[in-house]
């Protein structure tokens, strides 16, 4: 499953806090400024990078907590999409 992500999103890090930060483009959808965890930044370039699903979970599975990332994964994606960062997705 590939993610796709609004237009006029963009991560950015300040003072070393990772921030989705929404351009005029998105202001209509979109809260201007979302921070996220580390983690979340890692699932986001993933994300904008257009890394489908299934490599993400491969990237997760070596990982020894890989429970607590996949559920942290979800989260991400399901706090994306109701804030409109995420608008669709395709097989």
């Amino acid at each position: 499953m590939h993610f796709i992500i609004h237009k006029g999103i963009v991560l950015t890090k300040v003072s070393n806090v990772n921030l989705l930060v929404a351009t005029r483009e998105a202001w209509d959808d979109c809260p201007y400024v979302i921070f996220l965890s580390p983690i979340e930044a890692t699932f986001w370039h993933f994300i904008e990078n257009g890394v489908e699903q299934e490599e993400i979970y491969k990237e997760i599975e070596s990982n020894q907590k890989k429970d607590v990332l996949k559920s942290l994964y979800h989260l991400f994606i399901k706090k994306m999409k109701e804030n409109g960062y995420i608008i669709g997705e395709e097989d």
